[in-house]
């Protein structure tokens, strides 16, 4: 099954798009795969609809962070390629879809209640995500092929 449709399906069980973003690609990563879930879900609806980074964005950015990331502050070359894919991510997400914004992207202020009520009695979410989770599915697919994490790693 390809990432894309791996996320969509996540995201149409009800998970946020953070969480079916890093589930699907941070799986290796965790010893308990629903730890992805946990840890990425106050990111989903811009951040706990406060409508700000899309989660579909912030999940992205966690799974770089799983593959290029650092933990030592000695690895100066992890932090600065972790840096470089960041801003590459969300530069081409922002190119395709105008903004990085959840609020921008849905055309929605879900940050109030109103905004919120609205978005939900338009299927906004159901309308609007699934096309960001794709975006970004096929983004972090092309710079993990452009950038193999093993072969830019620095031990």
């Amino acid at each position: 099954m390809r990432k894309a449709e791996e996320i969509k399906e996540l995201f149409e069980k009800g998970f946020n798009c953070a969480q079916s973003v890093l589930f699907s690609y941070g799986k290796a990563f965790f010893k308990e795969e629903e730890l992805a879930l946990k840890i990425a879900s106050g990111f989903g609806a811009g951040i706990s609809y406060r409508g700000e980074m899309c989660g579909a964005v912030s999940g992205a950015l966690m799974v770089i962070g799983l593959h290029y990331g650092y933990s030592d502050m000695k690895m100066d070359f992890s932090k600065e390629i972790t840096f470089m894919l960041t801003r590459e991510f969300m530069e081409a997400f922002g190119n395709r879809h105008g903004s990085v914004i959840c609020n921008r992207l849905i055309k929605c202020e879900i940050n109030t209640p109103e905004g919120l009520e609205n978005a939900r009695k338009n299927k906004v979410f159901e309308k609007v995500c699934p096309l960001l989770l794709e975006s970004s599915s096929e983004i972090l697919d092309s710079l993990m092929l452009k950038y193999p994490a093993s072969k830019i790693k620095n031990d």
